[in-house]
């Protein structure tokens, strides 16, 4: 009997060893300067979760290998407007896969020339030199305070949080879709009015979050509970 109990007690431990392992993150960077110390310092602090980065241009090879499975989601923090067409067969294969993605800030930029992208994104920086026409274009304005509103504090990503402000670059005239879950507006003049959603494409769950500028933006508290919840949220663990 006391050697039923130890192994019953070594199976439980092994449970709640497996319970509690690290969620694994990849982050995808290249094309944009950023902060760099100070953005992975944003998520070396953050609890539960464990990253590795990749760059451009290995980072396609990278996300269309088989070594995407060891990572519970994708963050993209990279700015890569031209991407040639023929990449997009990476980003189908993710979004097939169920693979969850995460876009911060001048990812949104990237993969002007496939309309696909903002299909997957589920919304676009429209930026000159593409076809767009001039009214669509979309601005920037850097260092502004973002007021922003958190619409539902219930929700996973937003879960406990309070409207901040925020010092970083506002986003004007993007393009959102249809159908997307707004989690997080702002008022200010010189950005957009959508400043963070979600929504399915595919079999993948995707969040966009306008934010992480420098190291001003990153250092908000409010940019790190964002990032912990969302990545939750993504692998399913919300």
């Amino acid at each position: 009997m006391k050697t039923l109990m130890i192994i019953v007690a070594a199976g439980m431990l092994m449970i709640m060893a497996a319970c509690t392992k690290p969620l694994r993150v990849l982050v995808v960077v290249g094309g944009h300067s950023y902060d760099t110390t100070e953005f992975y310092d944003v998520f070396r602090s953050l609890d539960g979760i464990r990253f590795d980065s990749v760059s451009h241009p290995r980072a396609m090879e990278t996300l269309g290998s088989n070594d995407i499975d060891g990572y519970d989601a994708v963050v993209f923090y990279d700015y890569v407007p031209r991407l040639p067409l023929a990449d997009s067969a990476v980003y189908i294969h993710l979004t097939e896969a169920g693979v969850p993605l995460l876009f911060l800030h001048h990812s949104i930029c990237s993969f002007q020339r496939w309309d696909g992208f903002a299909q997957m994104v589920g919304g676009r920086y429209v930026m000159p030199g593409f076809g767009a026409d001039s009214s669509q274009l979309s601005g920037y304005q850097h260092d502004i305070d973002l007021e922003v509103k958190v619409l539902d504090p219930g929700h996973p990503v937003t879960s406990g949080m309070e409207d901040f402000v925020i010092h970083d670059e506002g986003y004007s005239n993007l393009l959102t879709l249809e159908g997307i879950t707004p989690l997080l507006t702002t008022e200010h003049p010189d950005c957009h009015p959508l400043v963070g959603w979600t929504h399915q494409y595919r079999n993948s769950r995707v969040i966009f979050l306008i934010f992480g500028h420098d190291h001003q933006a990153y250092e908000n508290p409010a940019f790190g509970q964002l990032l912990q919840n969302a990545v939750f949220f993504l692998a399913g663990n919300s």
